[in-house]
């Protein structure tokens, strides 16, 4: 199963910029729309507009005759269009007419039903018609500000109807299943090319300007991961990390101190303990050394042996986690032998056979001599302990940074060889030892970018002491078999 990654906060902004684009634009045209509704303009021409305008001003005579009163808009009218010219009927064919026209319109009757309408008396020169309620009545109204010959054939005219629907509906539809799709259609010609302009370039810039701006979070990261177990008092900069951030990392650098500060105080202790333990262990060893031979006296130095190693073993951990050992350049060849020429009459008075078999070339690392002459001591102890006291144990060196102890034992089940590794944890519980020698030859290797590994072999059992060596050439894995 792929394990569970989080989301990218590059793309999260990109969509969500996106999606808020959408909804500002859809939200600016149904505000445009809205606002189109409610002040129902009416977009008018230039003609149009004198129409306009000469309805305010129109008046009639005693005699019934149309006239003009005298405003200054129709003489601004006049100024601004030279060429205006405009002809004025009522339903009783009354005419009041200004400016030069084509005489055909005296006699060209519209009807006056119609609101609006245009005509088209050549490329460019437009006639607006339009009928108006005024004062005096309803009126008839031709104007234009084009000069327009005295003949114009193939007139085109584009008409506008307000249509008065009656009361009760009198039949009449209104076609919101046609209205209402044509009107999306339109928005979505509006919206949907700026949508597609905007997002694009959303997802250009948006990426670009995360990247840049999460550059100081992306070197803190990785300052996080290159913290080590002996580099444990490191802490995080904040000075390239944005503002946002900043509290997580000042969180993640508190919580460092924290652990930095429970792990020396758990040292220290352990030290003190140690340290602590010795003396009485020592007094009392030299008194159970004045008690006469007798299989109780045996028992009680065998107890003593066993707590003086358990102090030793304590303080053994303590140093490998201090962090105050000067790293050499060491032949492990060298190392391993001189551990094995001090341990050998010892495992040969045991009931063993011993083999040291160095590798065939020099084994050069950089490592922590004391910590993994501590583990390997304590590797052949534990051989020594759990084998039954018969057999062989052989010790090898491999130029590839391997330290091999095997022994003719029953070894260690799978199953319990990740548990043999934690402290104070024994397969035996009558055994003479007391489960930390396991878990220090651990911590050395760790300290080395190597592992800790078990193997089965034919006569036996293997442990493999794996040294990456300080330079970390060699990452160490979870695993606990070869």
């Amino acid at each position: 199963m792929r394990p569970r990654t989080g989301r990218s906060l590059k793309w999260v902004l990109t969509r969500r910029l996106i999606g808020l684009q959408a909804c500002l634009l859809v939200f600016f045209f149904a505000l445009l729309a809205g606002w189109v509704w409610i002040i129902d303009p009416e977009l008018e021409d230039t003609n149009e507009s004198v129409i306009r305008v000469l309805a305010k001003h129109v008046v009639r005579q005693a005699d019934g005759r149309l006239d003009m009163a005298d405003a200054p808009e129709l003489g601004e009218l006049t100024r601004r269009y030279p060429d205006l010219w405009f002809i004025i009927r009522d339903d009783r064919n009354n005419l009041y007419r200004r400016g030069v026209f084509p005489k055909e319109l005296l006699t060209e009757v519209f009807p006056m039903s119609i609101e609006g309408a245009t005509l088209k008396g050549g490329p460019s020169a437009h006639v607006a018609v339009g009928n108006r309620d005024t004062p005096i009545g309803r009126l008839q109204f031709v104007a234009s500000t084009d000069r327009i010959g005295a003949k114009n054939q193939d007139v085109n005219i584009w008409i506008s109807l307000d249509i008065d629907v009656p009361e009760g509906g009198g039949g009449a539809e209104t076609f919101w299943l046609t209205v209402v799709p044509a009107t999306g259609v339109i928005l979505a010609i509006l919206v949907v090319p700026i949508l597609l302009v905007t997002g694009a370039a959303t997802l250009i810039v948006t990426p670009y300007s995360i990247g840049r701006s999460l550059t100081g979070l992306v070197e803190t990261a990785n300052q996080a991961k290159a913290i080590e177990f002996e580099t444990r008092s490191a802490r995080l900069k904040v000075s390239k990390v944005p503002s946002e951030i900043v509290p997580l990392v000042d969180a993640f650098n508190h919580t460092l101190s924290k652990l930095d500060r429970g792990y020396k105080q758990h040292s220290r202790f352990l030290a003190d303990a140690a340290h602590e333990l010795r003396t009485p262990i020592a007094i009392v060893r030299t008194r159970a050394d004045l008690l006469p031979e007798s299989a109780d006296s045996r028992q009680l130095l065998q107890d003593i042996d066993r707590l003086s190693r358990v102090a030793h073993q304590l303080l053994d951990i303590q140093a490998i986690g201090a962090g105050s050992q000067a790293a050499q350049m060491v032949d492990l060849n060298q190392l391993v032998g001189r551990i094995a020429a001090d341990l050998a009459p010892g495992i040969i008075d045991a009931g063993y056979d011993f083999l040291f078999e160095p590798a065939p070339a020099e084994a050069p690392f950089m490592i922590y001599p004391s910590t993994i002459e501590l583990a390997v001591t304590n590797l052949i102890r534990n051989a020594v302990d759990h084998s039954g006291y018969k057999g062989a144990i052989a010790v090898s060196v491999d130029a590839q940074g391997f330290i091999d102890v095997c022994d003719e034992g029953p070894g260690i089940p799978p199953a319990e060889r990740g548990r043999v590794l934690e402290p104070f944890y024994r397969l035996n519980t009558h055994s003479s030892g007391a489960g930390l020698g396991l878990n220090l030859a651990r911590k050395a290797a760790e300290l080395h970018f190597g592992r800790l590994l078990f193997a089965d072999t034919d006569s036996g059992f293997r442990v493999r002491l794996e040294i990456g060596g300080l330079d970390g050439s060699r990452a160490p894995t979870d695993s606990n078999s070869l």
